[in-house]
Parts: C-alpha cells; sequence; structure tokens
C-alpha cells in the first residue's frame, strides 16, 4: 500500500447485495472508493484479459471514499446493487502498509 491500487473488476451477474471487507496492516496513509461500471465486458470469457475488454466507463460509487491512516479495517455494504461490475481503488497519500485481507461475498437473487 505504498502507491495506488486498482482491484480487478469483479462481475455482480445476478448479485443482489455484496460485500467487501478490507483488512490492512502497517501505517498506510490513502483512500478507498469504490467504482462501478455498466459496460458489458465479457464476463463468460475463458481468459481473464478478454473478460474485461470493453470495460472503460467507471463512475465513483456515492459516499463510498474512505480515508485511512493506521492499520485497521473497513468494510462495504452494498444492497440492491444495480450495476454490472464493482472495482476498488486505493488512492496514495503516504506511508506504507500491507493489505491482508480483500473479500468479496455475495448474494444473488
Amino acid at each position: 500500500m505504498a502507491a495506488d491500487i486498482t482491484s480487478d473488476p469483479i462481475w455482480l451477474g445476478h448479485i443482489a447485495n455484496y460485500n467487501l471487507q478490507l483488512v490492512f496492516t502497517g501505517a498506510p496513509n490513502g483512500t478507498f472508493k469504490l467504482q462501478i461500471s455498466n459496460d458489458l465486458g465479457y464476463p463468460d470469457s475463458a481468459d481473464e484479459a478478454s473478460r474485461y475488454v470493453g470495460l472503460v466507463n467507471w463512475t465513483d460509487m456515492a459516499d463510498s471514499s474512505q480515508p485511512i491512516s493506521a492499520a485497521g479495517n473497513h468494510s462495504y455494504e452494498v444492497q440492491n446493487a444495480g450495476h454490472r461490475w464493482v472495482r476498488l481503488i486505493y488512492t496514495f497519500a503516504s506511508g506504507t502498509g500491507t493489505m491482508t485481507s480483500y473479500r468479496f461475498n455475495v448474494k444473488g437473487v
């Protein structure tokens, strides 16, 4: 966590609710946020690189910005998701740290 991080996009498909839990150590100083996209992409593609082709329009999820300045954890709880894709963005400010856990849990319809 000594530089900016952008996670791989996660396709939500028939997912209505999801939770993203982050656990980090050290002394990171930066900001987490979620970005969403309704671009189609190719979620059924056999290879990962092709899966994300066409995902070009990303929008910051309202009220998802979370500044951090020490070791700890954070969770995003999203209900009634109406978007196709989501990804996590970490914007580095200073310090160093390690993301020790990045877990995504979903409930479908």
